[in-house]
């Protein structure tokens, strides 16, 4: 599932003429990319489809051609293609309190996650058997790194996990 929160974070962000480069868009789909992608009916659209990619968004309202690549294309690669930090586009959703009590769930930037919190995700993925992608390895250790806080103990969860690889 994919968060309502992205689609602002994204219009605001994304560089529409490189976005047309990546998808080797031809001038009739570059003009209507340009002309339509804040347009209020695309965003309400998308809106009230959040789950959907903005490529789906934009082959079903019939203003590109339908690819692969469009279709299939997240809009956090799209900005972190294009320079954007992963932890200004990358959403964590939490539907615990640091007390482990249960609350709603929310999504958040991780940038704006807690230090404690990046360290207990990994603390509890570990616990668990799970494992992080690669972006947002980057984007919590470019959180901590930016605030000036330590990496120990991803640092050392990242060990594990490399050292459980190898094993494997």
């Amino acid at each position: 599932m994919r968060t309502i929160e992205r689609i602002d974070n994204f219009l605001d962000k994304v560089n529409t003429i490189q976005l047309s480069k990546r998808w080797r868009l031809d001038i009739n789909d570059h003009l209507n990319l340009l002309t339509s992608i804040t347009d209020e009916k695309v965003v309400n659209y998308w809106k009230e489809n959040p789950d959907m990619r903005i490529g789906q968004i934009l082959v079903n309202l019939g203003l590109v051609k339908d690819t692969m690549q469009i279709w299939l294309d997240e809009e956090n690669d799209i900005l972190i293609d294009q320079g954007i930090a992963p932890e200004e586009c990358l959403y964590w959703g939490s539907c615990y309190d640091k007390d482990m009590n249960p609350i709603p769930l929310i999504y958040r930037l991780v940038k704006d996650l807690d230090s404690d919190h990046i360290n207990n995700i990994y603390l509890h993925l570990y616990k668990n058997n799970h494992k992080l992608s690669d972006k947002y390895k980057i984007a919590f250790r470019n959180v901590l790194t930016n605030r000036n806080e330590s990496t120990d103990i991803i640092d050392f969860i990242e060990q594990l996990w490399n050292i459980e690889v190898t094993k494997g």
